[in-house]
């Protein structure tokens, strides 16, 4: 039942990554996904996988699409007005 729960979250979550337009919202739809896959490895006994995943998928990725978009504003491109 709860893994069910987070297999649904998670590929929601997916989905809305690929559809939103705002970069500043798909990235927190994207640290969305990657928090529900944490859950579903931590559940699936793979506690290992799920640190090491939880340390790559917060801090480095988070830090790039950050720096990204950061560049991508100093270039001229403009976020669409919510």
């Amino acid at each position: 039942m709860m893994i069910d729960l987070f297999l649904v979250l998670f590929l929601i979550s997916s989905i809305l990554v690929v559809l939103e337009s705002d970069l500043v919202r798909t990235l927190i739809f994207l640290a969305l996904s990657s928090v529900f896959l944490i859950f579903l490895l931590y559940i699936h006994r793979a506690p290992d996988v799920a640190l090491t995943f939880s340390i790559v998928s917060s801090g480095a990725t988070t830090v790039l699409f950050i720096a990204v978009i950061k560049k991508l504003e100093e270039v001229g491109y403009e976020r669409e007005p919510s």
